[in-house]
């Protein structure tokens, strides 16, 4: 596994038990945008776009 990928496992579980434990509205946000992140990262294993501009 690659860095991006270990990053990306960090953000999805953060966001996980940030979900669970902490039962406020405003932090569901926030643990959506990180469990969104989280699971990108994990399937994709990168962060650039292509350089050819699709």
């Amino acid at each position: 596994m690659n860095k991006i990928r270990i990053l990306g496992l960090l953000l999805l579980l953060t966001g996980l038990i940030i979900m669970y434990i902490y039962n406020n509205s405003g932090l569901d946000f926030i643990s959506g945008i990180l469990i969104g992140a989280g699971l990108i990262w994990t399937i994709t294993g990168q962060i650039k776009l292509r350089k050819d501009g699709r």
